[in-house]
């Protein structure tokens, strides 16, 4: 009898160890899976900048086996608008002012996005999510757009008025010359545009 129930004791103990593995190789996809569409739902974002308007939903699955789709993945991608908190008086260590080149030929300009991915099981269950706020330095010709920074939850506390920009330190204005045909001197073509920095953006729920 007691042989007999320490292999069942033993058995139970397996039988829960394979179940917690399964469960934790499930939990690790499925956070694999939320960080690659939300690295896909900034890149779609950042292609979409020159039609003006932000990506369809991108729903896909990220692991499927014999019974099917196990782990599937949404990803939402909406213009992002300031929260309606007042911003921080108070720039530390950085210009509370930003500069943009507004010359036709560069055209800079700002956008943000609200992207969140969430990863849910074949039953309906949510097993990760990550969002954030992405933000982009945009122009009249290609690339269009380059990534300035973004927030979350892990940093919003950190950041100061929302995200981070550079634009306005020396090194990275964009200045406009004007060159005469076959050589002479240049004309400044230089259309300054101060910005101040955006309040605070609402930053949806995030989980590493």
């Amino acid at each position: 009898m007691f042989l007999l129930a320490l292999l069942a004791v033993l058995g139970e103990t397996i039988v829960h160890g394979a179940a917690s593995l399964a469960q934790a190789a499930l939990r690790q996809r499925a956070l694999d899976a939320a960080r690659i569409a939300f690295v896909n739902g900034v890149r779609a974002a950042q292609v979409s900048v020159p039609s003006g308007a932000a990506p369809a939903p991108i729903a896909t699955c990220a692991f499927a086996d014999a019974n099917g789709c196990e782990i599937n993945v949404q990803t939402t991608i909406a213009t992002a608008t300031p929260s309606t908190a007042s911003a921080s008086s108070a720039c530390p260590g950085t210009p509370c002012t930003v500069v943009l080149q507004g010359n036709s030929a560069v055209g800079e300009a700002r956008a943000s996005f609200t992207i969140t991915s969430v990863v849910s099981a074949a039953s309906g269950a949510t097993l990760a999510t990550r969002g954030a706020i992405v933000s982009f330095r945009t122009f009249a010709t290609p690339p269009y757009a380059a990534i300035v920074g973004g927030t979350d939850a892990t940093l919003g506390a950190l950041l100061d008025g929302g995200t981070p920009d550079d634009a306005g330190a020396p090194n990275t204005l964009i200045a406009v010359e004007y060159r005469q045909s076959g050589g002479g001197g240049t004309t400044p073509g230089n259309v300054w545009q101060p910005t101040v920095e955006n309040p605070a953006l609402t930053v949806p729920a995030w989980e590493p």
